[in-house]
Order: structure tokens, then C-alpha cells, then sequence
């Protein structure tokens, strides 16, 4: 039961800033509305990817570390269809490519994509990477690319990058204006700040066991 709970609120919680968003920009129901939506809940995703990867005492108490571990693995797939997604509706919305904010998004969606399949491939734990034919795939890459688990460590670690690139693409987003938006702009700047500082706190904590043992 709280593991039921836990999901619904991961996954229903980001609807809250997407709300805000939606009433601040006076959106209806059509495809730069949606844009928003695809766009405002895959950020919040982004966040709790930081958050998960932090591995709370709280939440591997009440999920197990294997659970959380799998859900950090298995959500940046949604996390690259939505930004896909939302990157498909701006453009079809008459946003330009070639803008600023629209190569800063697509930066981010190249690091987090890379950093995505880095994990997939070589060491993330999900339903995917369970079937034998995958794990055979993985072990053959492995022994092709000639990769090593502090390569494909360091690749996947551009996930911290595409954090700091998509906060200032979202910053720089016309809805994210602190006078036109203020509250949905809090939001997602405090989750990614408290996001970012407890995966740094875990890093920097693992890092001094590490020098102890």
C-alpha cells in the first residue's frame, strides 16, 4: 500500500506545477497547451532522477534499494519521449530551431540522451535489461567497444549537465517570467536546487567512505 502510494504521488505530483503553468499561461486544450504539460512534468522527472539517484534513507526503507534503483533506471525513457514530444509540438507551434532557447533544449536532450543509453547499455536494471537477449547484447557491446564501468560512469554523468542546461532553458521560457509566473517558476527551481544539492550531498558523503575504508 505505501509502495502504491509512493508511485502515484512520483508520477501525479509534477501535475501540480504543470497546473500552475497551464492557469498562468491561460492555455487550453491544444497542442502548445500540451507542449507546456510534456514539457513542465518531464522537468520535474529530470529533478527526481537526482533525487532517486541520491538513494534517500526514507525511501529505500520504505521501496527497497532494488525498487528505487529500478525506477531511476527506468524512468529517463519517459523522460526522452516527453522532451521528445514537447520538442515536436513547440516546433509544429511556430517555434524556430534555430533560437536560443530551442538549442539549449536540444543540448540538454542530447546529454540526457546519451547519458540515458550510457546506463541502458552497460549498467542500469530494468525490465529491458532483464531479458536474455539484452543481456547478451550487453556483454557483447561490452566486449566490442572495449567500454569500462568508469567510462560509461563518466558518460552517464552528463545527466548532471543536461540538469543545469534544461533549468536554464526553462528559465528562459516566456512562462518562467518571475512577475508573469512566479509560483510555477519557485517550484521548479527549488525542486531542482533541492534535487541537485542531495545528489551532491550523497556523491560528496560516498567519497569521504570511500577515502575512510
Amino acid at each position: 500500500m505505501k509502495q502504491t502510494t509512493f508511485h502515484l504521488g512520483f508520477f501525479l505530483t509534477p501535475l501540480i506545477p504543470v497546473i500552475i503553468y497551464l492557469r498562468t499561461a491561460g492555455a487550453m486544450y491544444d497542442t502548445y497547451s500540451i507542449s507546456i504539460i510534456f514539457g513542465v512534468y518531464a522537468f520535474i522527472l529530470v529533478c527526481n532522477q537526482f533525487y532517486l539517484a541520491s538513494q534517500p534513507v526514507w525511501l529505500t526503507k520504505l521501496l527497497g534499494a532494488k525498487t528505487v534503483r529500478a525506477l531511476h533506471g527506468s524512468s529517463p525513457l519517459l523522460i526522452v519521449l516527453l522532451s521528445f514530444v514537447h520538442a515536436l509540438l513547440k516546433l509544429s507551434n511556430g517555434f524556430s530551431l534555430s533560437s536560443t532557447q530551442a538549442i539549449l533544449g536540444l543540448v540538454a536532450f542530447i546529454l540526457f540522451f546519451v547519458g540515458t543509453m550510457a546506463a541502458l547499455l552497460f549498467f542500469a536494471n530494468t525490465l529491458l535489461t532483464k531479458k536474455e537477449p539484452f543481456a547478451s547484447f550487453r556483454t557483447k557491446t561490452y566486449a566490442r567497444t572495449g567500454m569500462t564501468h568508469q567510462k560509461t560512469r563518466a558518460m552517464h554523468n552528463l545527466m548532471v549537465a543536461a540538469g543545469l542546461v534544461v533549468l536554464i532553458h526553462v528559465l528562459r521560457s516566456s512562462t518562467s517570467s518571475f512577475s508573469y509566473n512566479p509560483w510555477g517558476m519557485s517550484i521548479l527551481i527549488a525542486w531542482m536546487v533541492f534535487s541537485l544539492l542531495s545528489y551532491l550531498n550523497y556523491r560528496l558523503k560516498g567519497r569521504t567512505h570511500r577515502g575512510k575504508s
